[in-house]
């Protein structure tokens, strides 16, 4: 079985080395440009054109809980990659819980005010600035899928005014949803 990896930005010697551990079988290799050697699988995230165009892989798996980027390019090079080849994505592997983490900490953030009482204590003031009630302050979750889910539930425990935007209908308990492409 062979292997290519591809991300602009990890430690692609760190991914190859733990793939061949993982994968004992496996030829595992860091695609680059100028590569056109024969592969089965891409693990990849945001890939270059040239590197799944014309490949005859067995499948494609995205290394994040979107495809965007990828259909994205799709549409514009429908050479890119073979209608055929299924595409995988991750749909949480720890993610939900460190979104959920995230998005709770910023939320917060933001309704408590710390910006602005950061920039009080830089000018060495005090002064109790107005309280934001949960009422006013909804809170938008920009997809809806895996994690946009899991981000919903945790902020639904802290009583923030919810309100979500997918491509297709969600219907969310206390969640005002929205629709588009």
């Amino acid at each position: 079985m062979e292997i290519i990896f591809y991300h602009p930005t990890f430690n692609a010697a760190w991914w190859v080395n733990a793939l061949e551990k993982a994968l004992p079988h496996a030829r595992v290799r860091e695609w680059k440009v100028g590569d056109n050697n024969p592969a089965d699988y891409a693990l990849v995230w945001q890939p270059p054109v040239e590197m799944l165009a014309g490949r005859r892989l067995k499948a494609v798996f995205a290394l994040g809980a979107g495809v965007d980027a990828i259909l994205s390019k799709l549409n514009a090079h429908p050479e890119m990659l073979d209608a055929s080849i299924p595409l995988f994505r991750l749909e949480d592997t720890g993610m939900g819980l460190q979104m959920q983490e995230y998005a709770v900490s910023q939320v917060l953030h933001w309704f408590r005010r710390f910006d602005d009482y950061q920039a009080l204590k830089n000018q060495a003031l005090w002064k109790p600035l107005p309280e934001y009630t949960r009422e006013e302050f909804s809170v938008g979750i920009m997809g809806a899928g895996v994690l946009g889910a899991k981000v919903a539930e945790s902020l639904q425990a802290w009583g923030f005014p919810l309100r979500c935007w997918s491509r297709s209908r969600k219907s969310w308990p206390g969640v005002e949803s929205y629709v588009g492409a």
